[in-house]
């Protein structure tokens, strides 16, 4: 496993006494807090003793670290929304992810997000009425292999994501409006080549399960670009980075900025917003259908802390206990292994 800065700290609390503690400093933002476990009196004498201690208290360690970086960082925000408990959750699976991929080899985090995208790329078009499965999805974007009886519109939707995960991954700016036109370009690319990036321009058209009037068109850029300010307002101002990117994505998905594709676009941001926080993306399962709509249909009516709740409990039950679990097995055996998608995200 990855070498984490350990030091050993030796202490005389009274004459004649002597302990020792194994010793790992944090930081986030501008707060700095060490994390320490005691090792009895006498200190490791040689590399291949300090070797024993991190195999030993690594894991013990590392889940008090994810602790502590998670009372810091819950110090720092404030939620117009969120329960302090809430918060004290989001915290700590957003350090516990971050712990476990320090401890990941280069070639493990390859694999995972190969897979990760295999299964976001699936259920972010599956919502959208793609039949594709798991199994077609991965067949065609990693073998090159169509599936048989897939109308030439489910492939293009799969396969488009070759680009926008490329041209998502490269990019380093802020979300904006010129943005969110090029993600919707590459989103829509063989399927509405007419429209594809091009905010809409008619007022005639619904979104499929929520009663909600759209934005007018003539309004669309001036409300997007007021949504995209009210982020990054709200991230100066320290307020809670899942929250804002959740109250984003309902704002996002409200104003309904092209004739299709919002859905998939939408979520594209919403997992942009959430990883640059740290904090582990989304996954939109078939079995969580009815709870995102539903999350989204509370945003509807004004229930935005029922709407972040919803979300909240979503993004835990994906990945708490996994992720938990996770942890322990890297400790559980010297060898290296292998990351497996299932290991990261509940069935």
């Amino acid at each position: 496993m990855a070498r984490k800065p350990f030091r050993i700290e030796v202490n005389y609390p009274t004459k004649g006494t002597k302990k020792c503690f194994l010793v790992r400093d944090i930081q986030v933002n501008k707060k700095r807090r060490k994390v320490r476990i005691s090792i009895g009196s006498t200190p490791p004498e040689n590399a291949g003793e300090m070797e024993k201690l991190r195999r030993v208290h690594g894991l013990e360690m590392s889940l008090k670290v994810a602790k502590a970086k998670a009372r810091l960082s819950q110090s720092q925000y404030h939620s117009e929304f969120l329960s302090d408990e809430q918060i004290q959750n989001l915290e700590w699976i957003r350090w516990l992810y971050q712990g476990v991929v320090e401890l990941m080899t280069t070639n493990e985090v390859e694999l995972y997000e190969r897979m990760f995208e295999v299964s976001y790329i699936q259920g972010t078009t599956s919502i959208e009425g793609n039949t594709m499965t798991l199994g077609e999805t991965r067949d065609l974007l990693e073998y090159n292999l169509s599936p048989k009886n897939k109308t030439l519109r489910e492939i293009n939707e799969v396969q488009n994501f070759r680009q926008v995960v490329k041209f998502r991954d490269r990019y380093r700016g802020n979300v904006s409006l010129d943005f969110i036109r090029a993600l919707h370009a590459q989103i829509m690319n063989n399927i509405d080549t007419e429209s594809a990036g091009i905010f809409r321009r008619v007022d005639n058209i619904g979104i499929h399960d929520r009663d909600l009037t759209l934005t007018p068109a003539v309004m669309i850029e001036p409300e997007l670009q007021e949504a995209i300010d009210a982020y990054y307002g709200g991230v100066d101002a320290s307020a809670h980075p899942f929250e804002l990117a959740f109250i984003f994505h309902h704002k996002f998905e409200s104003i309904h900025p092209f004739n299709d594709g919002n859905g998939r676009v939408g979520r594209e941001i919403l997992n942009l917003m959430l990883r640059r926080g740290k904090y582990p993306r989304l996954l939109f399962l078939g079995k969580d259908r009815a709870r995102y709509l539903g999350a989204l249909r509370a945003g509807d009516e004004d229930h935005f802390g029922e709407m972040l709740s919803i979300f909240a409990s979503l993004i835990s039950d994906q990945r708490l206990s996994v992720l938990e679990g996770n942890l322990r097995s890297m400790f559980a055996s010297r060898r290296r292994v292998q990351a497996r998608l299932e290991d990261w995200v509940s069935a």
